[in-house]
């Protein structure tokens, strides 16, 4: 735990299922910074959409083509 970050204590209700698959996954000891991992690439992913939003509410829709073929390069 780095000295400049700070940690609370928090209690959700998650899913049984998801919960089930985590449990099966990821050691005991390690499935808050896994919680932490995932909820962080979920933040991410909030920005980029909003990122998204806020550029086709500038610029207008985006060419969808494009959009295809930059997926096709990403794969």
């Amino acid at each position: 735990m780095g000295a400049d970050i700070v940690y609370r204590k928090v209690s959700w209700t998650i899913e049984a299922g998801v919960l089930d698959q985590v449990q099966a996954r990821v050691p005991r000891g390690q499935q808050s910074s896994y919680a932490t991992e995932a909820l962080r690439r979920q933040l991410e992913r909030d920005d980029l959409a909003d990122l998204v939003a806020d550029l086709v509410e500038a610029n207008g829709p985006l060419d969808e083509g494009a959009v295809a073929r930059f997926g096709d390069a990403l794969r």
